[in-house]
Parts: structure tokens; sequence; C-alpha cells
């Protein structure tokens, strides 16, 4: 009798074991399937670190009205006012005589950010906004934009 229920608990281990052997091959796949997705995502982060190395230059040209250059710089220096703007530059054109110089724009702002996000929070920005709003009696036409990472 003992006999026997020695073989029996031996039975039943071998068959707990051969689940526990089992459960575990699966699992080990599912662990070196999340590996190497970490993996990738890691290279993908890496990547597009690598990819946005400096700053976000934000550079704006307006066609302003004769004359309102002056209150259009003293509205645009109000965004200095916005935590996530750093280097704000203001200038009015200066002709040089260069054919290829973007002449039909006679003033301009240059801004940085640390990076996208902060970009967007300007964008929705309570000063920004009010700067779009109070300076359309100012312009000519729609301003344009050119925007870089900083290489």
């Amino acid at each position: 009798m003992r006999l026997f229920i020695l073989l029996l608990i031996i039975l039943l281990t071998s068959c707990a074991n051969a689940t526990l052997e089992s459960e575990l091959a699966v699992t080990k796949s599912a662990l070196i399937n999340t590996e190497a997705a970490l993996k990738d995502a890691n290279q993908q982060l890496a990547d597009l670190q690598k990819a946005e190395t400096g700053q976000l230059v934000h550079v704006v040209f307006f066609k302003v009205k004769e004359g309102t250059e002056a209150d259009m710089i003293t509205a645009i220096k109000k965004l200095e006012g916005i935590p996530v703007v750093k280097d704000l530059e203001v200038g009015t054109f200066e002709n040089l005589n260069d054919p290829r110089a973007l002449a039909e724009y006679n003033l301009m702002m240059e801004m940085s950010f640390t990076d996208k996000v902060a970009y967007e929070i300007y964008q929705k920005h309570p000063l920004h906004i009010a700067l779009k709003e109070n300076t359309k009696s100012f312009m000519v036409g729609p301003p344009a934009t050119y925007d870089f990472i900083e290489k």
C-alpha cells in the first residue's frame, strides 16, 4: 500500500511538473517577445532624441502697415512673459539690395523653445492668443512662419 501511495505521489508530481514546465516555456516565450519589443521601443526613442538635439526655433515674418512697426514690436515683446519662450528677437527689414531677400515682409520675430511641447504651450498661451487678436489691425497680409530644430 505504501508503495502504491508513493507511486501515486510520484505520478501526480510529474504531472504537475509537466504543467509547470509548459507554463514556464510559454512565459519564457512571452518574455523574449516583450524584451524584443522593449529593445525596439528604446531604439526608436534614441533615434527621436538624436533627431531633436537642439532647440526648436520659431521664426515669423509679418507684413504690417507702414507706421505700425513700433506698435507691433511693443506688442510682440509682451511674449517674453510666456515662460517657455526663449531668446525672443524682433526686427524690421533692412534693405541690403539682395534680390533674394524677403522684402515683402517688413517685420520679423524669432524665438526658441526647448522642444515641441513648449511650442504647443506657447501656441495656447493667453498672451500669444491676445497678440494675434490685438495686432490684426496692423497686418497687411498673413504672416509666414519657418520652424526648425537647431543642429
